[in-house]
């Protein structure tokens, strides 16, 4: 595999596939997610799609980039929406 360097400081002290989570009610955690649904207007059963975020880090200057794992299918989602 490549080494990846920083966008922002050329560094190769990348930290890759990080978690992002957020804290609740009793210290409950969850991922972070990106939301797309594919209906709507409906009231209920929107045909909702989620996907994790994740954060890839540099380790020298801090920028953060973040990703999902299957950006397909938010797009197939997306793109349909947008046809209509």
């Amino acid at each position: 595999m490549a080494q990846l360097k920083c966008s922002r400081c050329g560094s190769e002290k990348i930290m890759r596939n990080l978690k992002i989570q957020d804290r609740g009610d009793g210290n409950w955690s969850h991922d972070l997610e990106v939301e797309i649904h594919g209906k709507p207007e409906a009231l209920v059963f929107k045909d909702t799609h989620r996907e994790a975020l994740r954060a890839t880090v540099c380790g020298e200057c801090g920028t953060v980039a973040l990703t999902v794992d299957n950006p397909q299918a938010l797009w197939k989602i997306y793109s349909q929406q947008q046809q209509n």
